[in-house]
């Protein structure tokens, strides 16, 4: 038997097979899906960079882990990239099974790097939640979805690389198990990493508004949970079709949009001061209309929420026509004076709300 020219299955009827036809549909549209949500996260990590070099002047952990997750999400495209030369994407009536078996061989990196790369992703905004609030119970249950996040791709890697090496024949219905069990697993973490903020910024003291504000920017990492779930209907379909190098592609499209919009999640989480200094208009971060108070001579008295102790300035702007008001001169000109206060928190530190904002920064 010829395995160049032996297809992986017989086409179905009406088709013919075509072992050196040009790229599908679906080749063209991974390479299209990948490289628009690449882009995308190219550009959040490039403002996530600048705002940690020109405005916070400190790379910190989850950006240098997110730099990582970045460089595996660009390998694993580069494993997809090599299998379609071996008939990722196209039917398997058009795939000879001498190809196949160089489609086997690249399934061990292709498989790895997808593994990997949420799993660092999620790192990177568990290293992100832990410091919002310094509870000891609080960090204890951060830590423990951190430990089971690496637990199980460690050892759903070490499954990969030992009894389910695609280079071994009969490792069929294995892989398929660790895709089903990792896309469990992945929305499981997702849910975990979702919830761990919530009892947080329950407890704060901020306005409706910015509790939304901050609820949405510590949960909008783990937002790739519906890329996760979507994709899970594809892995039950794995080992219901023959059609697996086409079945696999559809999965890996999803794949890719889910780490790149992980990475994209995981940079705007971070992104307030870059906001707050260049879009100021949102009033996304805008202060409790409680903190603005009226003093006798009806001036406004606008007060900063303190993060701590230190000095803070403040304004008492006259009102222009009040004959009460000693600092107007006959000749109608305004004067203001600005005087510094300072304040402290009552648990010395900002409270809550204010270690939250920080972190945030």
């Amino acid at each position: 038997m010829n395995l160049s020219t032996t297809p992986g299955m017989q086409p179905p009827a009406g088709q013919a097979s075509h072992f050196n036809g040009p790229y599908s549909s679906l080749q063209i549209g991974t390479v299209i899906s990948f490289g628009v949500t690449f882009f995308i996260a190219t550009c959040f990590l490039g403002l996530r960079v600048f705002q940690a070099v020109k405005l916070i002047k400190n790379i910190e952990l989850d950006l240098i882990t997110i730099i990582i997750s970045y460089g595996v999400s660009a390998t694993y495209f580069a494993t997809i990239v090599n299998q379609m030369k071996w008939g990722w994407g196209k039917h398997m009536w058009n795939v000879s099974l001498a190809d196949l078996m160089e489609f086997n061989k690249g399934l061990l990196p292709n498989t790895l790097t997808y593994l990997i790369c949420p799993a660092i992703t999620k790192m990177a905004i568990v290293s992100v939640l832990f410091r919002i609030n310094p509870s000891v119970i609080y960090r204890c249950i951060v830590v423990a979805v951190a430990v089971s996040i690496f637990a199980y791709t460690l050892v759903l890697c070490t499954i990969v690389g030992g009894p389910c090496n695609p280079l071994k024949t009969g490792t069929t219905v294995c892989l398929e198990n660790v895709a089903l069990a990792q896309s469990v697993l992945n929305i499981a973490s997702d849910i975990a990493v979702m919830a761990l903020p919530i009892p947080t910024i329950h407890a704060l003291h901020l306005s409706t508004k910015n509790k939304i504000t901050v609820g949405c920017l510590l949960t909008l990492g783990s937002g790739v949970i519906v890329c996760s779930i979507a994709r899970l209907p594809y892995v039950l379909l794995l080992d219901k079709t023959e059609d697996v190098t086409y079945t696999e592609a559809i999965l890996g499209i999803w794949s890719m949009v889910e780490i790149n919009l992980g990475i994209v999640c995981a940079c705007a989480m971070r992104m307030k001061r870059l906001i707050a200094t260049y879009l100021p208009r949102l009033s996304l971060f805008s202060s409790n209309p409680s903190n603005t108070a009226k003093t006798s001579h009806g001036s406004d008295l606008r007060r900063f929420q303190p993060n701590g102790r230190g000095q803070h300035s403040y304004q008492l702007h006259s009102l222009q026509g009040s004959s009460a008001d000693p600092f107007n001169d006959p000749k109608g000109i305004k004067y203001h004076q600005s005087f510094k206060v300072d304040v402290q928190s009552k648990d010395g530190g900002g409270g809550d709300a204010a270690s939250t904002d920080k972190i945030l920064i």
